[in-house]
């Protein structure tokens, strides 16, 4: 396969992954420890907030510890399937 085309298709490979694992991630709610969500439920039904451990109480959204860590998680998974993706479609090579 020529270069460009590889080059083109890792590109492809790799933001679509990088997407698919950004979308996985914020479908799960990993950037929170506490969700926005968890809050509103918690003083609808007359708590405080949301009970942590030893006691505690969250009355706003806790964002987690390795948030600001997932974009990089991205990026480099991205990375690899794309280079995964340029390695898989270069020419073979003749058994020696």
């Amino acid at each position: 396969m020529r270069t460009p085309i590889r080059v083109l298709a890792a590109i492809g490979a790799g933001v679509a992954v990088g997407l698919a694992v950004m979308a996985r991630d914020y479908a799960m709610d990993l950037e929170w420890a506490v969700t926005p969500e968890q809050v509103a439920d918690a003083k609808a039904s007359g708590q405080a907030g949301v009970a942590l451990g030893n006691g505690r109480m969250a009355v706003l959204p806790v964002r987690s510890e390795h948030a600001d860590l997932l974009p990089i998680k991205w990026m480099l998974i991205g990375l690899a399937a794309g280079g995964v993706v340029f390695a898989g479609t270069g020419r073979r090579r003749r058994p020696v």
